[in-house]
């Protein structure tokens, strides 16, 4: 099942798109909440928080009671999501206590959160990456340095390749000009 326009599941009417800097969300008018894709929460959720819903999300399954997806009107499963201030992985030696929760509705097959009103709001806004390291910039150029030259290289051997094949294709639709092709190939031989 497809909708032709991604409704509200609360309300059933038409969500209007909405662009916010570099953030793209489905709103319901009448304000019951809004709809993003998995790869839209990047713009303004913490990866940590992004993580921990997903996999919540993939090891759910709707019940009778589930809401319906913005987009295709499947049930949505719906999960806890703990968040905290930090963006370490949960569990991991440097992440902070949990600081409230909130439960959200996800369409797996369309990658589609749905926030009911204030949801986002309550959610941690995604930290900036840092810099990165003396360290990690040192290995970029180590990298660069060991492969850099042998992909220009393949790079170059393929336009080469093209240049050939177009050649090629250009002499074999000439019968009378096949000779040359004989020709060709005889000179990389000797």
């Amino acid at each position: 099942m497809s909708l032709s326009h991604p409704t509200c599941p609360s309300c059933g009417g038409d969500l209007t798109l909405t662009h916010q800097g570099s953030l793209d969300t489905w709103v319901c008018p009448a304000g019951h909440g809004l709809a993003m894709t998995l790869s839209e929460s990047y713009e303004r959720l913490q990866e940590d928080e992004i993580n921990s819903l997903w996999q919540r999300a993939k090891a759910a399954t709707p019940t009778g009671a589930s809401r319906r997806s913005p987009t295709t009107g499947a049930p949505m499963v719906s999960v806890e999501v703990p968040f905290d201030d930090d963006e370490a992985v949960e569990g991991a030696p440097d992440d902070g206590p949990d600081r409230g929760s909130v439960w959200l509705d996800v369409d797996l097959a369309d990658e589609v959160i749905w926030f009911d009103a204030s949801e986002l709001d309550a959610l941690p806004v995604d930290l900036a990456d840092p810099a990165p390291t003396a360290d990690e910039l040192a290995s970029v150029d180590r990298i660069r340095g060991a492969f850099g030259q042998s992909i220009v290289d393949a790079a170059e051997a393929r336009a080469d390749a093209d240049v050939t094949e177009r050649i090629y294709r250009r002499i074999a639709r000439h019968p009378g000009l096949t000779h040359v092709l004989t020709e060709v190939g005889s000179l990389g031989r000797r």
